[in-house]
């Protein structure tokens, strides 16, 4: 299983903005509901939990998270399966000089069989 909860987001830029979070896992796109404001709560979990090649569903993922938090090694090697409450810094991938685009609180486990999620 892989979930990802969506917790909050914080200083997010623009006026009147209608914020929304797309986790794509394993060619599987999964959306929040759509918030107001450039603080937005979500707390929405994203999940996947059907079996499937863990090397392939997983790089994407794993990546994504140790570049942003700097987390050594994969998620599903991390004590606990786990990345608990980080927050993600945004930015713009196309211009990575604009600076921070605000940030996301997240949470996200990695689950293979016989493991238990972290509380």
């Amino acid at each position: 299983q892989i979930r990802v909860r969506i917790i909050e987001g914080r200083q997010l830029p623009g006026n009147n903005i209608k914020p929304v979070v797309k986790v794509h896992v394993c060619g599987q796109t999964h959306r929040t509901r759509i918030k107001r404001g450039n603080n937005p709560f979500f707390d929405e979990v994203s999940g996947i939990k059907h079996t499937f090649e863990m090397a392939h569903c997983l790089h994407d993922v794993c990546h994504f998270v140790m570049d942003v938090t700097g987390a050594s090694g994969d998620v599903y090697f991390i004590s606990g399966h786990a990345v608990m409450r980080k927050w993600l810094l945004l930015s713009d991938p196309e211009d990575t000089n604009s600076g921070a685009k605000g940030y996301m609180k997240v949470s996200m486990f990695v689950l293979g069989t016989g493991d238990e999620p972290p509380v």
